[in-house]
């Protein structure tokens, strides 16, 4: 009785604090956001949209992301059957991005080294999360009503087999399997044909990630007052909202050996998971809707061959430019490792920004006050690795900003996108939203996107978080998303998803003046 009565007293208070969270800080940003724009001097880099010219070398940042972006392409054998991982973590592809940055930071004059990512004590537990360890797929296949599927990927399992849950270096491999609709609730009368189910079967169902159909009608209505990509109200949303956890969902069902998960776009597939309870077979939506169209009949056959790799090699890539004060450091970056994608925007662009950046200092002669370190960070998309390590092996290094470029200058013709300037401290979010309202970014881009700030105290999703632990640090993240359709998406021979063909020059233009102009403030003008 004790324990319920505290349980809703938490609850309860939890629910104000979501409250007051709802009210206060949107109404923050929204007075930032009309505060009258900083003087007009010539510190800062202004576009000229009538001009079509760009601050930065913009055909530079493009050749640049078109390189990393065909690494998919030009590393991988796939017509001799090699499976083409683009620059996910550890791989070849991920490797040969690192020559490529190395090579061109080491041509633009830096102080240029690789810095192999390590173990380190502090993330030694759980075992998945050391830093040099994965579980790596060797081979697998696919094939829908006895057809051979060419576009798809297969989630390796970070349980093993169910007879054998500690075993990761596994060949799963199943014939004729059935497909049955995923139950969305857990209702004895609605699941007791598959509870007595003595067969192996698959679930099927569609891809809930950044999924604009899917949001919960809460959230819909929430949306209008708070932004999703706030965290600590996310957390607060997270303990109101009933979503069993996969591993659990699975222990009704003994013999489901996988879920397929069908995306909301017809040519595209996602990809977006490094290991769940069970494998997960991502596939279109076309695929999808053929198997729902007649699912009473529909097979799956499917097989991974999965391994547990502990000395996954990897490389932060590092270029300084120093600064006449080396006892600070502002460092720009961003990941350069992807999914199995050409991904462009993620990050492709962005870490192309970071040289471009680094170039125009060069180019023009700057010199900062303090150490400016153009750094690309890998293994992001599993858990921010490479930042970890950095974060970790550079206790002593007074690290006094951090400009965090994420998933940038894309276009899409879905919903509305917005371009967030996301900073760990609120007084540090108006100071640098001061410098960001010099570039028109609106204007520039044709008003085919927002842009605001926000204030994320532990960061943003992003390579940045890690170093908002350090009190002094203050971190600024530009990232562009609110309904990004193809996030960590493939597909069409890596022809669709997050690929080249949506590549935006006006938005390189104006983002990458925000960005110099940020950089300069930090590095060069702020005193």
């Amino acid at each position: 009785m004790l324990k319920t009565i505290l349980f809703r007293k938490c609850l309860t208070f939890g629910v104000a604090l979501l409250v007051i969270w709802t009210i206060v800080v949107p109404s923050i940003n929204g007075r930032l956001q009309e505060k009258n724009s900083v003087r007009n001097d010539s510190t800062y880099q202004t576009h000229n949209p009538l001009s079509n010219q760009s601050i930065l070398d913009s055909r530079y940042i493009y050749n640049l992301s078109k390189a990393l972006s065909n690494i998919i392409f030009t590393e991988y054998n796939e017509s001799a059957g090699e499976l083409a991982k683009g620059r996910f973590f550890g791989t070849k592809g991920e490797h040969k991005a690192a020559e490529i940055l190395y090579e061109n930071m080491t041509e633009l004059g830096l102080y240029t080294k690789l810095e192999q990512i390590q173990n380190i004590k502090k993330f030694l537990k759980p075992k998945l999360s050391q830093l040099t360890h994965k579980i790596e797929i060797l081979e697998y296949g696919l094939k829908i009503n006895n057809e051979t599927v060419a576009d798809f990927h297969i989630a390796p399992s970070k349980n093993g087999p169910r007879c054998d849950p500690g075993n990761l270096d596994y060949n799963f491999s199943y014939k004729g399997l059935k497909i049955y609709e995923k139950p969305k609730f857990l209702l004895p009368w609605r699941i007791k044909h598959l509870l007595s189910e003595k067969e192996d079967f698959v679930f099927i169902e569609q891809s809930k990630a950044f999924n604009p159909d899917l949001r919960p009608l809460f959230m819909k209505i929430l949306s209008k007052f708070i932004d999703p990509m706030r965290k600590p109200m996310m957390f607060g949303l997270k303990i109101l909202k009933r979503n069993p956890d996969q591993e659990r969902l699975f222990r009704f069902f003994p013999h489901c050996k996988g879920i397929i998960s069908y995306d909301f776009n017809m040519n595209t597939y996602n990809q977006g998971c490094a290991g769940a309870s069970i494998p997960i077979i991502y596939i279109n939506g076309t695929i999808g809707k053929k198997i729902l169209d007649d699912l009473e009949h529909a097979t799956v056959d499917f097989y991974i061959n999965q391994c547990y790799n502990d000395s996954v090699v990897s490389y932060n890539v590092i270029g300084q430019l120093n600064g006449t004060n080396p006892n600070k450091t502002v460092i720009i970056d961003c990941l350069y490792d992807s999914w199995w994608t050409q991904g462009t925007a993620d990050a492709a662009i962005g870490m192309a920004m970071v040289l471009g950046v680094a170039k125009y200092f060069v180019d023009n002669n700057i010199k900062p006050k303090y150490n400016l370190k153009f750094i690309g960070f890998a293994g992001e998309e599993i858990g921010l690795r490479g930042a970890k390590y950095y974060e970790a092996s550079h206790p002593d290094e007074n690290i006094i900003y951090v400009v965090d470029l994420n998933q940038i200058c894309f276009w899409q013709d879905g919903p509305r996108l917005t371009l967030n300037v996301i900073c760990n401290k609120l007084s540090f979010m108006s100071e640098i939203w001061k410098v960001v309202e010099k570039t028109d970014y609106k204007e520039i881009t044709k008003d085919t996107a927002d842009i605001k700030p926000l204030w994320m105290p532990t960061g943003a999703p992003s390579d940045d978080q890690v170093f908002v632990k350090r009190p002094r640090c203050k971190t600024v993240c530009f990232l562009k998303d609110t309904g990004w359709l193809y996030h960590h998406r493939d597909g069409l021979n890596h022809l669709e998803g997050d690929v080249m063909k949506y590549f935006d020059w006006d938005d390189v233009n104006a983002t990458g003046e925000i960005v110099l102009n940020v950089t300069k403030y930090l590095a060069v003008d702020n005193q």
